[in-house]
C-alpha cells in the first residue's frame, strides 16, 4: 500500500470515527446505527487485501474502544479479525461488482457483534448486553446501506501503483 493510500485510509477512518460519534446517532433506525469503522475496514480489506484490512480494523477498533465503556481492546480485536476474514473471503467470489462489498459487509456486520458478545462471555463480564438477533440483523442491513456510499467513494480516491486488486475492481473483473 502506497504512502498516499495509507494517509487516505487513516483520514477515512478518522472521518468515519467522527461521523460515528457526532452524526450517526441522529440517524438511528430501529434503534441502531451503522458501524462506519467496520464498513471502512471491510472496504479496505476488499480493495487492498486482508492484511491492510486487518490493520484498518485494528485502528478503527481502537478508536472505538477509546470511547466505549466496555473492555479496552475488544473492538480492536473483533474488527481486526472481521476485516481480515472479509478480505480473505473476497477470493471466493467471482464477481467484483458492488455485490461483493454488500455481501461481505453484511456478513461482517453480523460476525462482528456476535464475536464481540462471545468474547465478553469468555472474559466473564457480569453485565452482558442482551443478545438480540433482530438488532444485529438491523445493524448489518444499515451497514450495507452505508457501504453503498463508502465503497464507491473509497474506490474513486485510489492512487496509481496501489496494487492489482483495485485495478481489477475498476475494470469490472475482466
Amino acid at each position: 500500500m502506497s504512502r498516499k493510500r495509507q494517509v487516505f485510509v487513516a483520514g477515512a477512518l478518522a472521518l468515519a470515527f467522527l461521523l460515528q460519534l457526532a452524526v450517526m446517532p441522529q440517524f438511528k433506525l430501529l434503534g441502531v446505527q451503522p458501524d462506519l469503522l467496520l464498513v471502512v475496514a471491510v472496504v479496505v480489506a476488499i480493495q487492498d487485501g486482508p492484511i491492510q484490512g486487518a490493520v484498518a480494523g485494528f485502528c478503527g477498533g481502537m478508536l472505538q474502544d477509546l470511547v466505549s465503556p466496555l473492555v479496552m481492546g475488544m473492538g480492536a480485536l473483533t474488527k481486526t479479525v472481521t476485516a481480515y476474514l472479509a478480505g480473505s473471503l473476497k477470493g471466493f467470489f467471482v464477481t467484483y461488482s458492488i455485490l461483493l462489498p454488500v455481501i461481505l459487509v453484511f456478513l461482517a456486520g453480523v460476525a462482528d457483534p456476535v464475536m464481540h458478545q462471545v468474547m465478553l462471555i469468555i472474559l466473564g463480564q457480569e453485565k452482558l448486553p442482551p443478545f438480540q438477533v433482530n438488532v444485529i440483523l438491523a445493524s448489518a442491513i444499515y451497514d450495507v446501506l452505508a457501504v453503498l456510499v463508502v465503497y464507491p467513494l473509497m474506490g474513486r480516491f485510489s492512487f496509481p501503483g496501489q496494487g492489482d486488486s483495485l485495478a481489477l475492481l475498476r475494470s469490472g473483473g475482466e
